[in-house]
């Protein structure tokens, strides 16, 4: 199920389904909301938008309510989450899917927002996407980052294939605290290359996330199918430690996983996450997924780094490993 493509001055909603940064960054809440204006797009924050309950944005019920406002409103067009969190496993069971399948709309958001989109994408079909948030990519002091919009531009506004994807020139490792040190651009670096784990070609409808949030839907009845995925992996530096990516990752093995998809491609990992070199990672991914040919990638930019690509739930898509790494989208994520 495609939504509709996005297009200069539709109405995006801002919602907050996990963590509560919002409530405590205001500067960079509002940066966000201007740069989204300054593309062109009408914004409606959602009431508990910038609440915080603990840990969380709002109850579990707040975080819904906003969820299901913004789907059901048909002047909204999209919904970007602000950023991600912990606990949006908590939403599974209060979400109303009918009521979502009934109004498809693009959904954007990455790191604990997988635990939504493996789920509204097992219960509808939808093609949700990992990609920018409205406070770590639309709020970045001078705006998103040029390959971040880009991405972003072909996958939600133009109903056609969005191509092939390969690394950006640069990113930026360095971390600012927001609000408080986030007054001058961050200084970029020459972006490291995709790299082949394992060399060949795997086609397939992308399932793209946090590895440890796709791991909590695992049993449940949000669990995404990954018969014939492109799997796309990703972690932060605070569960992204070597020991815990071999652990996740073990886990997938043991489920049967890697017998079963097409491909496999993990993000980029963040200089704080402790490897000592990127050899680390590809020697995991490759005993993790010993006694298979499919064909295994890193270092690519859909992780808890800037910049970052969008990836749409579903849409069929092409990863080639070898003398470069490419990720090609072949079907068209929005109509």
């Amino acid at each position: 199920m495609l939504p509709r493509r996005l297009e200069q001055g539709d109405l995006v909603g801002i919602v907050s389904p996990s963590s509560p940064v919002a409530a405590g960054t205001p500067r960079r809440f509002e940066r966000g909301v201007a740069e989204l204006e300054r593309r062109g797009f009408r914004v409606r924050v959602g009431e508990h938008a910038r609440s915080k309950t603990g840990w969380t944005a709002g109850t579990p019920v707040d975080r819904v309510a906003d969820l299901h406002a913004m789907f059901v409103d048909p002047e909204v067009r999209a919904i970007v989450c602000t950023i991600g969190g912990y606990n949006a496993n908590q939403l599974l069971e209060l979400l109303d899917y009918d009521l979502i399948a009934a109004n498809p709309k693009l959904f954007v958001g990455f790191s604990d927002i997988t635990a939504l989109h493996g789920a509204i994408h097992a219960r509808t079909g939808l093609a949700t996407m990992l990609g920018p948030a409205l406070l770590g990519q639309f709020g970045e002091y001078g705006g998103v980052h040029d390959y971040t919009w880009d991405a972003f531009e072909r996958v939600a506004m133009h109903a056609a294939p969005a191509g092939v994807f390969r690394r950006p020139e640069h990113w930026y490792p360095e971390r600012l605290w927001w609000d408080t040190q986030d007054d001058r651009p961050r200084w970029p670096e020459p972006a490291p290359p995709w790299r082949t784990v394992r060399d060949g070609s795997g086609e397939g409808p992308i399932v793209a996330g946090n590895v440890n949030t796709l791991l909590l839907l695992n049993g449940t009845p949000w669990s995404p199918s990954l018969d014939g995925a492109l799997l796309c992996l990703e972690d932060d530096e605070e569960y992204g430690k070597p020991w815990m990516v071999e652990r996740q990752l073990f886990q997938l093995r043991h489920l049967g996983a890697f017998e079963r998809v097409a491909g496999v491609a993990y993000g980029r990992i963040h200089p704080e996450s402790g490897f000592e070199s990127d050899e680390w990672i590809d020697e995991i991914l490759l005993r993790a997924t010993a006694g298979t040919e499919i064909p295994v990638a890193a270092g690519l930019d859909f992780s808890h780094t800037d910049p970052l690509l969008t990836l749409p739930w579903g849409v069929r898509a092409r990863l080639d490993t070898g003398d470069e790494v490419t990720l090609e989208l072949l079907e068209a994520a929005v109509d």
